[in-house]
């Protein structure tokens, strides 16, 4: 694995370039245009490609999130404990949100309080539903069972089309928002979804979830994340071939094993 960060004031960020739950944290990022310092963790042991139990994971980095997972914030702070982290990827996304929003840090959450309580409603509904569904076709092999995860995850699909803004063209309107934040990641890798499972997403009824994917995937915040892990490589591709893992149920990571 990576070899400690140094902290400072400014924001470590602790990333998995392959991660989803990171990207998150990354697109909000550089969308409140937060001065950071990126820094990369393999969460994978290279040889047997198979993901470090937490027990063989760094103390330096279970120091910073005893979960010992991605995304991380860290800084040094002038109050107590030194050493300041933040983990969970939407906690993460909503400390950004607090820690600066100005001219410069353009707002992600709107400001009435009722709006940013249905932001929040989708994001969590999002993180509870569709999320482990995602993971769970993967890893799942039997056929019949497949069919039926399907079914329940294009139902979350026109759950967000029927709860999501009808104007766009983001989910809560006309600014990008902690809700695209949130929900984004899981379309950029919809084409994984369609390789390996047959499943085109969103489905061809949710006409407006489709326009918002077209507009937001466009974002140079968004764009910006498509990192591999090595210069010159292909991120779709290499994308592609991280979840091959989960696709044929060998798959050791966290959300495999909490969601199978």
């Amino acid at each position: 694995m990576a070899s400690a960060p140094k902290l400072g004031k400014e924001l470590t960020f602790l990333c998995s370039w392959f991660c989803p739950f990171a990207q998150r944290t990354w697109i909000a990022l550089l969308e409140k245009k937060t001065p950071f310092t990126y820094h990369e963790v393999s969460l994978r042991n290279p040889k047997t490609g198979l993901w470090y139990p937490l027990t063989e994971k760094p103390k330096w980095f279970t120091d910073l999130n005893p979960l010992g997972k991605v995304p991380t914030l860290a800084y040094v702070s002038e109050c107590e404990p030194e050493v300041q982290t933040v983990y969970e990827s939407l906690i993460c996304n909503e400390f950004l949100e607090d820690l600066a929003t100005s001219e410069e840090h353009p707002a992600l959450l709107p400001p009435h309080p009722a709006v940013r309580a249905r932001a929040r409603i989708i994001m969590d509904h999002f993180n509870t539903h569709f999320v482990p569904l995602f993971y769970r076709i993967l890893v799942r092999q039997d056929k019949q069972q497949q069919q039926e995860v399907a079914k329940e995850l294009l139902a979350q699909c026109r759950w967000l089309e029927d709860n999501i803004d009808s104007n766009g063209p983001f989910l809560m309107g006309e600014q990008f928002s902690l809700v695209d934040c949130a929900v984004l990641p899981w379309f950029v890798r919809s084409y994984i979804m369609e390789h390996f499972r047959q499943l085109p997403l969103p489905p061809s009824d949710c006409p407006k979830l489709t326009r918002w994917v077209e507009a937001a995937t466009k974002r140079p915040s968004v764009t910006g994340t498509y990192k591999a892990p090595e210069e010159g490589e292909s991120y779709r591709d290499k994308l592609l071939e991280h979840y091959i893992r989960y696709a044929d149920g060998t798959a050791n990571s966290t959300s495999a094993a909490a969601f199978k």
